[in-house]
């Protein structure tokens, strides 16, 4: 087997979601003084490659420490988007069965949205500005098929402000309401080169959690 990582790299320069800090790490200890090597570090549990649980918009909902590892790794379809990824603009249901197929191949499957847009823009402030994102209809599209949860490389939320009375984020409030859990921040998925795989998405099961960060990876059989 080989293991492809899918992961951001951990550091400050990673854009976090707006209105949240950026990541500060700084060392305890250092090898030249103390023979050993320690660090502090204050972040956003939503900032680089993490997973969101129920909890984070629902109230009553699943925490980060609560959601089954099963619901997060396992078979899973890669979901090529990049013919239809546009700066601001949404993926349709039409651009979703395009690429995915018939529902059926999806469901009890955790479906990888892939447009290309994390691998370019994770350290950029245009990541969470001008990013491509899920259609509300298309969210539905993924739940009504049964996924067991959607990974992306890009924010599922965007597009221009929600006019009063609207959710700012429906696209979350669709998905976490299912307890369809989102894995987000996705990076290297060029290198994956199959449709299907294995998915391990391991989050820290922080308690009473909304989200956490994660390592995670495509196991591939060769």
């Amino acid at each position: 087997m080989r293991l492809v990582d899918l992961t951001i790299p951990w550091g400050p320069e990673v854009e976090p979601v707006p209105g949240h800090p950026h990541i500060y790490h700084v060392p305890i200890h250092h090898h030249e003084l103390h023979g050993l090597s320690t660090a502090y570090a204050t972040f956003s549990v939503h900032t680089g490659t993490h997973i969101d649980a129920p909890y984070h918009f629902i109230k009553d909902g699943l925490t980060m420490d609560r959601v089954p590892l099963e619901w997060l790794n396992g078979p899973a379809v890669l979901v090529d988007l990049r013919e239809a990824a546009r700066p601001g603009r949404p993926f349709d249901v039409a651009a979703l069965r395009r690429a995915a197929g018939d529902p059926p191949e999806l469901r009890d499957r955790r479906v990888v949205l892939w447009s290309g847009w994390a691998q370019e823009k994770w350290a950029d402030p245009a990541f969470y500005r001008d990013n491509p994102y899920l259609a509300n209809d298309a969210a539905q599209w993924l739940v009504d098929a049964g996924v067991r949860a959607i990974a992306v490389d890009f924010a599922v939320d965007g597009g221009p402000p929600k006019p009063a009375g609207q959710p700012r984020y429906p696209v979350h409030l669709i998905t976490l309401g299912a307890n369809v859990c989102l894995i987000e921040n996705l990076i290297n998925l060029h290198e994956v080169g199959r449709r299907e795989f294995t998915l391990l998405a391991m989050p820290v099961p922080i308690k009473g959690g909304n989200g956490a960060p994660a390592r995670v990876a495509a196991w591939l059989d060769r």
